[in-house]
């Protein structure tokens, strides 16, 4: 069963939260952030992505304007996903890009969580959070998510150590550690009048101790200590199993993504 969230004014929170956390790659050896009134979009060569994340037309030239950002992200990619949300204009614009050939879809895991009866998981023993306060422990929070994600994300260091870890950075990187080894890493992005968990990982060989689970739920009480009374996130499919049973759920915010292909 799917929780409706699609008139709750959630969407509008998650737009703002996700776009935040995009900006965090503004200017960064090759990624391409486009911002104006009218849209913000993204292109990556690798992680963060390549997406449209927020679109305002007005109705008397929306056709015109959905053909020239097409024009735009065409000198770039060959393929961009749009993440149409409620408040995106005009309020047609999931039909315009389905009559264009691009059917709408939820665009993956959306899942919410009531952080007022969360459950309590025990915690591994000897295992503690540490949140990254520099750069030396941001190198070691890299080596963590790349090794958990079996991939190299160039641009994560530059962009967050960027940042910086003050009180006023927004986002925030957390290791787990099994004793003095780090075995787990995650980040909580607190941005757009909500806060969400981003990049949870655990490398392979160090799967199955419940390390990925213990972070999640560390993560979930901080986000409540933040005095949220709810979370989401978007989860793989091979992760959101061990989400549920945290007690996040199925959940649609009324968000829909389509593809666009180059044409010719």
């Amino acid at each position: 069963m799917t929780l409706n969230l699609t008139q709750s004014g959630k969407s509008r929170q998650i737009q703002a939260n996700m776009i935040a956390y995009m900006r965090l790659f503004k200017d960064v050896a090759g990624i391409f952030i486009h911002e104006n009134a009218e849209t913000f979009w993204a292109v990556s060569e690798s992680a963060p992505g390549t997406a449209i994340y927020r679109a305002s037309f007005p109705e008397h030239r929306a056709e015109e304007s959905i053909d020239a950002l097409f024009e735009q992200v065409s000198q770039h990619v060959d393929q961009i996903d749009w993440m149409v949300y409620p408040g995106d204009q005009p309020a047609d614009l999931n039909q315009r890009l389905e009559a264009r050939g691009m059917p709408g879809g939820p665009g993956g895991n959306w899942l919410w969580a009531n952080l007022e009866s969360m459950a309590t998981p025990a915690m591994p023993d000897g295992f503690h959070v540490e949140r990254v306060r520099d750069d030396h422990m941001m190198a070691e929070w890299i080596r963590m998510s790349e090794a958990g994600f079996g991939s190299t994300y160039p641009h994560f260091y530059d962009a967050y150590s960027r940042h910086g870890y003050g009180s006023d950075a927004f986002s925030l990187h957390f290791i787990g550690y099994q004793g003095d080894i780090p075995v787990t890493s995650g980040t909580l992005l607190d941005a757009g009048g909500t806060a969400s968990l981003y990049d949870i990982s655990t490398p392979p060989a160090l799967r199955g101790q419940g390390f990925g689970s213990a972070i999640t739920a560390f993560l979930m009480r901080e986000i409540r200590r933040r005095v949220y009374a709810d979370t989401w996130i978007w989860a793989s499919n091979m992760a959101k199993s061990a989400y549920q049973k945290l007690g996040y759920v199925d959940a649609d915010f009324g968000m829909r993504e389509h593809t666009w292909h180059k044409s010719g």
